[in-house]
């Protein structure tokens, strides 16, 4: 089996929410995704996305053009069941998963599809039947955000993270009273400071708030700053944002850096890199989040599938990403999101969704074998 023909798209995804903050953007209004579309000689084809935000690194326009090169340089007509030579030439190109990580979920799609089982099976079999999911709320007034979680907690959503760091930090200390004094027993939060924060900062806030129960993540931008508070906060750490690859993770373990860790798929490198990253996390016995920058329900499948491959005693949560837009490629509804949970309805090979290729218009660009 060779890839024959590989079409890149661009889809514009405009935020449910209005605005929403990133790393490097107090707020943006809309995300862009790359969907990757690889065709087979025997007629299998196999999706796959990388999502960008605001001021992340990646941008969409990058991502497209570079993942264009990498594909026409080094893997078009190879086998894309052969994930292992397919890693082995994306590794010529050091980090940047954000370009390798439509290409890998594509070709995990055709490597299920062709063994007619779930990309569950071919990773190992499921460990449970659903994830669980956070709900990830935008940087607002503490009444709105508060409002948000009462909102969500109707609808079965049971953790919960909230964006802080980019206001003053006396706003900051609002949000996160104004939240935590509602929450519930059965509830858990996580405080998403994205980097923005000082150390000094960090310390005034987080003693300020030493009596509420949440995780605090990526509160410093440098893995050295975040690990200069662990000995004077009692909050457990999580790192995301200095999380860029599998080296990073190894590093983090070996360093004692955090409690838990979130892997966003599109900077790790896709399903392989993650599987690698999730494995050497589980064995360190750190708590594991699936998540990425955006995505439709492309990655919101491949999210599930690694969510149902890892220990529970492991997965913290996942994220239904695709339900933060209003974009949508799915032709039907085998993925499942109901009571915080998503699922799977039916046992479909590979990713387990059916993608509308009208739905993803013209390609921008096109690499044929």
């Amino acid at each position: 089996m060779r890839i024959k023909k590989v079409s890149l798209y661009r889809l514009e995804a405009p935020m449910m929410c209005g605005r929403f903050p990133c790393s490097l953007e107090p707020g943006v209004e809309q995300a862009e995704v790359v969907v990757t579309r690889v065709e087979t000689e025997c007629g299998l084809v196999g999706y796959g996305e990388s999502g960008a935000v605001g001021g992340y690194p990646n941008y969409s326009p990058g991502i497209l053009f570079s993942s264009a090169e990498l594909i026409k340089r080094h893997l078009i007509d190879k086998d894309p069941r052969h994930l292992n030579a397919i890693q082995q030439a994306m590794a010529l190109i050091d980090g940047h998963g954000a370009i390798k990580s439509g290409f890998d979920m594509a070709c995990w799609d055709i490597l299920g599809k062709s063994m007619d089982k779930p990309i569950y099976e071919v990773l190992g079999g499921k460990l449970m039947d659903s994830v669980p999911l956070f709900r990830s709320l935008p940087t607002e007034a503490p009444e709105d955000m508060a409002q948000s979680v009462r909102d969500w907690r109707s609808e079965g959503y049971r953790m919960f993270q909230l964006h802080v760091g980019h206001g003053d930090i006396q706003a900051d200390l609002q949000r996160i009273s104004g939240v935590l004094s509602q929450r519930q027993e059965d509830e858990s939060y996580t405080v998403d400071v994205a980097g923005h924060w000082r150390v000094d900062e960090a310390l005034y806030i987080l003693n300020k708030v030493r009596d509420l129960d949440f995780t605090i993540e990526q509160p410093c931008w440098t893995v050295e700053d975040c690990m200069s508070l662990r000995t004077r906060i009692n909050f457990p750490m999580k790192l995301d944002n200095s999380l860029n690859s599998v080296q990073d993770v190894l590093r983090a373990y070996a360093n004692h850096a955090c409690e838990s860790i979130a892997l966003k798929i599109n900077k790790i490198g896709g399903i392989s890199a993650v599987r690698l990253a999730r494995d050497l996390a589980t064995v360190g016995g750190m708590g594991i989040t699936y998540c990425t920058q955006w995505g439709t329900e492309i990655t919101s499948a491949a999210l599930t599938h690694l969510g149902m491959t890892t220990h529970p005693s492991r997965l913290i949560s996942s994220v239904d990403i695709h339900n933060y837009s209003s974009v949508s490629v799915a032709a039907d509804d085998s993925l499942v999101v109901a009571n915080g949970k998503m699922w799977f309805s039916d046992d479909k090979p590979g990713l387990g969704i059916t993608v509308d290729d009208a739905a993803l218009g013209e390609p921008v660009y096109v690499i044929k074998c």
